[in-house]
């Protein structure tokens, strides 16, 4: 059977280029921290991602 996931909330996040890929280190509040090599496109996409949400909750918050 499949298994979530333990839902833990952010304290930091870097994001370094290094040899022509990204590396983003997640750390949690706990202090475990986790680093993930990404490229370019993955990164860019992540940003457009997190853009779109931010936009929409700023649309969301003019309209209410």
């Amino acid at each position: 059977m499949a298994q979530f996931p333990i839902m833990k909330s952010l304290a930091n996040i870097a994001v370094m280029q290094v040899d022509g890929e990204y590396r983003i280190r997640i750390e949690d509040e706990s202090g475990d921290a986790a680093v993930y090599r990404a490229l370019s496109d993955q990164v860019a996409d992540l940003a457009d991602m997190l853009d779109d949400l931010l936009g929409d909750e700023s649309d969301e918050a003019a309209a209410g």
